[in-house]
């Protein structure tokens, strides 16, 4: 009877520990979790791994978020094309209906990765004494919500910067939008 009142005092000591723990490691997990998954994504890309790399992108969402971008900045050459002359908005309006098109053929896991292809073989023709492109880039990273969480990548100068934009999917990150600096496209 001693040993039994022994051990329940015991477990009753240690089971708020064992729960604050259990607490401490899943909201570690819940913060680290998009880290993880930008690890993940570098890795896919490293090896050239199209089918790893599309477990993190929504692609559907991604390639509507480009097309909308592409769109609208041709939208607007058009409305400042009418005070040029109509040829500039004539070809803005062609461009403008090839979009879903080349958005479609080239945001896919295979395209991404011939993407990723062709970037490292320009790295690898530069100049010897040459620093790579990826030194001078700053990364920032932040959570807009429980649910949401940015990359920004920029240049040296911190313009012309690429916004990743993640969401939570389930215990997992997908990509859902690429903010694009189409201000010199």
């Amino acid at each position: 009877i001693i040993m039994f009142f022994y051990v329940k005092e015991l477990f009753v000591k240690k089971i708020p520990l064992l729960i604050v723990a259990l607490l401490v490691v899943v909201a570690g997990y819940l913060y680290a979790s998009p880290y993880l998954a930008l690890n993940g994504i570098k890795n896919a890309a490293q090896a050239r791994d199209a089918e790893k790399l599309s477990s993190y992108i929504d692609f559907p969402s991604v390639k509507q978020g480009v097309k909308e971008q592409v769109k609208a900045k041709f939208a607007a050459e058009m409305i400042a094309g009418d005070n040029k002359g109509g040829f500039e908005a004539l070809g803005s309006m062609f461009a403008a209906t090839m979009t879903d098109t080349l958005v479609d053929g080239l945001i896919t896991p295979e395209g991404v990765a011939a993407i990723m292809v062709k970037k490292e073989e320009q790295e690898s023709k530069e100049s010897n004494g040459a620093q790579e492109e990826s030194e001078d880039l700053q990364y920032e990273t932040s959570y807009t919500s429980f649910n949401s969480f940015n990359v920004d990548i920029n240049n040296a100068e911190g313009k012309d910067g690429i916004r990743i934009v993640l969401h939570r999917d389930g215990l997992s990150w997908k990509v859902t939008n690429i903010n694009l600096p189409l201000n010199n496209f």
